[in-house]
């Protein structure tokens, strides 16, 4: 039998993996009010193998590359990690160059919370990916990085408790702690961050069951951007920025507490809105990518089935698509992710059950969608694509995640796309 993963620090369904089911239950619309019976049970196993999991000791497991040989195809490449404490997992990677990328997650934890662990954030140089130093530690890990160019990125991370947050900032030399719009004491979850090119930075997060908040950096400190929520009740899985003046969230909304749909609010510039949106019962969407102006992409799924949904934002209105083949739920706890290019390529990652002895990857060309494989790996299973990021300017993209090891322990993951 197939042993789910860990649950993901950056949704927050990590060694507080009942709280977290809490404000998905509460917030992303279980329609009926409880949560299907198909997804009780993969809690009840995710928590049960999360229990089990024991020491792991490396990241990676090949030397380090930044391109295919000449002549190939391009396709996916295992690239070593720095060493790691045990378990270790990364759950978001953000790519400012061929030579600057950052990957965030947790290491040193046991999933029974005797130690909760620390946070982690690696570095790739251009040759290597090594542990950056951190001005400040904390019992937990590392939600979401972000990165506008070379001198400005930022961190999000939160105590195991779920009920402490932690803000910090790259100025180009260092990274120093910073301020975030988060409430002491409070429980946040479904927290994503965003980065633009020239500094736009937002950041959206769900306290308890009350409405998704965003905030925008507004120089030096957060400033909460209001919405119209179409219901009584919205939840946001995701903020991204292409720049400072197009940028979206997805999620859900809830009209009462048994019916709802899918929600993209849209930044251009001046306030967030509501986008028309086809009505479809009990959908959500868990991300959205802005090729242009005019042209962005959701991924998304019906609670209580097995439909998945994708979206083409094109003359100012939401049209629905055939989802490609293979694309299914993700195992709970995970969530879907779809990102690109500018040229209209994209990617979408943290599908299924991550049961194989390989990465799996939805590529999108322009005209085709394709199912691409990472290497195999003769090591390790359940391996887990959570972020995929591609290098701007470049069609290359890194992915980070895990995979599971004898003991059903847990290892990082990092691949690159040339």
């Amino acid at each position: 039998m197939q042993q789910p993963a860990p649950p993901r620090h950056r949704r927050f369904r990590w060694l507080t993996a009942t709280a977290g089911l809490i404000a998905m239950v509460t917030c992303l619309g279980v329609f009926s009010g409880t949560a299907p019976a198909s997804a009780t049970a993969r809690g009840e196993g995710h928590l049960a193998a999360a229990a089990t999991m024991t020491a792991v000791a490396h990241a990676g497991a090949a030397p380090g590359t930044q391109a295919a040989p000449a002549g190939r195809h391009p396709s996916w490449h295992l690239v070593r990690g720095p060493r790691l404490a045990p378990n270790n997992v990364l759950n978001d990677v953000a790519a400012v160059s061929k030579r600057l990328a950052w990957a965030g997650g947790v290491q040193g934890f046991t999933s029974n919370g005797s130690r909760p662990g620390r946070p982690l954030l690696a570095r790739w140089s251009g040759r290597a990916w090594s542990v950056s130093a951190l001005p400040v530690t904390w019992p937990g890990g590392i939600a979401a990085v972000s990165a506008s160019s070379a001198a400005d990125a930022w961190v999000l991370g939160q105590d195991a408790s779920g009920r402490s947050e932690h803000m910090l900032r790259w100025n180009g030399r260092r990274w120093h702690r910073a301020p975030g719009p988060f409430t002491a004491g409070g429980f946040y979850g479904n927290l994503s961050l965003t980065s633009a090119p020239r500094g736009a930075t937002w950041l959206a997060a769900t306290q308890g069951g009350a409405n998704a908040q965003i905030f925008a950096w507004a120089g030096a400190h957060w400033r909460e951007q209001s919405y119209r929520c179409p219901g009584i009740a919205c939840n946001l899985y995701q903020v991204t920025a292409r720049t400072a003046g197009d940028a979206w969230a997805a999620g859900n909304y809830l009209t009462d507490f048994a019916h709802g749909s899918c929600l993209a609010l849209h930044w251009a510039g001046r306030r967030w809105t509501a986008t028309p949106f086809p009505y479809l019962e009990h959908c959500y969407l868990t991300s959205v990518f802005a090729v242009s102006k005019s042209s962005a992409w959701a991924v998304g799924f019906v609670f209580g089935t097995a439909r998945a949904l994708l979206y083409h934002w094109t003359n100012g209105s939401w049209h629905r698509v055939p989802a490609p083949a293979g694309l299914t739920q993700p195992a709970l706890g995970e969530i879907t992710q779809i990102t690109g290019d500018p040229s209209g390529r994209l990617w979408i990652c943290d599908f299924g059950l991550g049961a194989g002895d390989r990465a799996q990857y939805l590529r999108y060309d322009g005209r085709h969608w394709s199912m691409i494989d990472g290497p195999v790996s003769t090591t390790r299973t359940g391996i887990l694509v959570r972020s995929v990021a591609v290098i701007p300017g470049t069609s290359d993209a890194w992915s980070v995640g895990l995979g599971m090891v004898a003991g059903n322990q847990a290892r990082a993951r990092i691949e690159f796309y040339a």
